[in-house]
């Protein structure tokens, strides 16, 4: 049933750890983890197109990477299949169009993303694909300290 997991990765150690669920579900499964970064553009577009704006663009696309290498690196030692991309546009809508895109039997996301006032004034990335999603999500909720 979980041949294909879509694993939502934003980098932070919450991310991580949805991955890891979503890596456990697709080795028990015998199913492939798909991992996704979404390089949040839209928050940019207002600014003016120079260096800065370029700069800021690289930056968000390194960040993803270096995402995406954290997350198959989890899935080779637990010897399960692996596919990362980085995307761009805004987090929510390019998870639920790329789990549809996809045929995606499940997606996973972490409750609790990055924090902030980002958060505050944009809302809860994983809240909206529950909401939007008509694949099943699984929410990972933060580690208890």
């Amino acid at each position: 049933m979980f041949e294909k997991i879509l694993a939502a990765t934003d980098g932070s150690e919450h991310g991580l750890r949805a991955a890891k669920v979503a890596v456990e579900l697709a080795k028990l499964s015998g199913g492939r983890v798909y991992a996704i970064y979404v390089a949040d553009t839209q928050r940019t577009a207002h600014l003016p197109d120079d260096m800065l704006l370029f700069s800021i663009k690289e930056l968000l696309l390194k960040e993803g990477k270096e995402a995406i290498d954290q997350v198959q690196e989890i899935a080779e030692k637990k010897g399960v299949d692996f596919k990362g991309e980085v995307v761009e546009g805004n987090p929510s809508d390019e998870i639920i169009r790329y789990a549809k895109k996809g045929d995606m039997n499940m997606i996973v996301v972490g409750a609790v993303g990055r924090t902030g006032l980002d958060k505050f004034l944009l809302g809860s990335v994983a809240e909206k694909v529950v909401r939007n999603s008509k694949i099943p999500v699984l929410t990972v909720p933060r580690e208890e300290s």
